[in-house]
């Protein structure tokens, strides 16, 4: 059972469709990152509370705005099962989420929001998006002008005790980063490998762009790594502290779909420690 806390009344899905129907609004900020910080990365207790801030934001590492109504929460742990997360807060600026970890091994953290149409219109010479395929409007007297659906993921790994490896295994996504180099154990100056896969298969060709902390979103990336036919590509991370990963991919669908395109993003926040001598 997952207990949610509001800023301010909640509102249903019927209603969220209304606001961005009459808004207008565009169903995603190109200009905004997106992530979600665990408050640790590893802890050695035999349990241990968990919690994460899941924002978008131009500015890396500080609460922007939070995810929308569409975007569900949930931990994946060392035993395969995923589970809800027990402990909301939706907030103006961040999502905030709370659980209890007490099985040692490594825990996936997500914020998603899964293969969401939204379809662009016409209305009174106004172009504005819509919630919906191009089936939804169809009948209608408005413009359709293009519709796509657009997958939206933010990860991070914890870890209680020992390291597992049960939680990096490829899920299926439209678009995921996977790490062959577990994402705890990351340190400075060694390279660490990943691996990139789309509906279960590997990638050729992905960029993923990986930031440091702080800097803004319209920043360049510190790095660049394009993946190779297994999918894979690695990077290194020069000092201390927090990093993003970012994957993106986007195309046309074939003749005869709903909608024209897709649009993909996934995120994956890690941290390094310093080498060992």
């Amino acid at each position: 059972m997952t207990t949610l806390l509001r800023q301010k009344p909640s509102f249903n899905i019927a209603a969220a469709l209304l606001f961005f129907a009459v808004a207008g609004i565009a169903p995603k900020s190109e200009a905004h990152q997106q992530w979600l910080a665990p408050n640790f990365f590893v802890e050695s207790a035999d349990s241990a509370w968990v919690s994460f801030d899941h924002t978008f934001s131009d500015r890396r590492f500080q609460p922007g705005s939070a995810p929308s109504s569409y975007y569900q929460w949930w931990s994946v742990g060392p035993d395969g099962v995923k589970r809800s997360i027990p402990f909301l807060f939706l907030g103006k600026t961040r999502t905030v989420g709370e659980l209890e970890i007490d099985a040692p091994g490594t825990y996936r953290l997500e914020g998603e929001e899964a293969n969401m149409a939204w379809t662009q219109i016409k209305v009174g010479g106004e172009s504005r998006w819509q919630p919906g395929t191009r089936a939804a409007f169809a009948n209608g007297e408005d413009e359709i002008i293009s519709s796509r659906v657009y997958f939206n993921k933010a990860i991070a790994y914890v870890t209680l005790g020992t390291p597992s490896r049960e939680v990096l295994a490829a899920s299926g996504d439209p678009l995921e980063i996977l790490f062959v180099d577990h994402p705890n154990e990351l340190v400075t100056g060694k390279p660490a490998r990943i691996r990139v896969f789309g509906n279960g298969e590997p990638r050729r060709g992905q960029k993923v762009e990986l930031h440091a902390e702080g800097g803004a979103g319209h920043d360049e990336p510190m790095s660049v790594c394009t993946t190779d036919q297994a999918g894979t590509c690695q990077f290194t991370l020069p000092t201390k502290g927090r990093y993003l990963l970012i994957a993106s991919a986007e195309g046309r669908h074939e003749n005869g779909s709903e909608t024209d395109g897709f649009s993909n993003s996934v995120s994956v926040i890690v941290a390094a420690r310093e080498a060992t001598q």
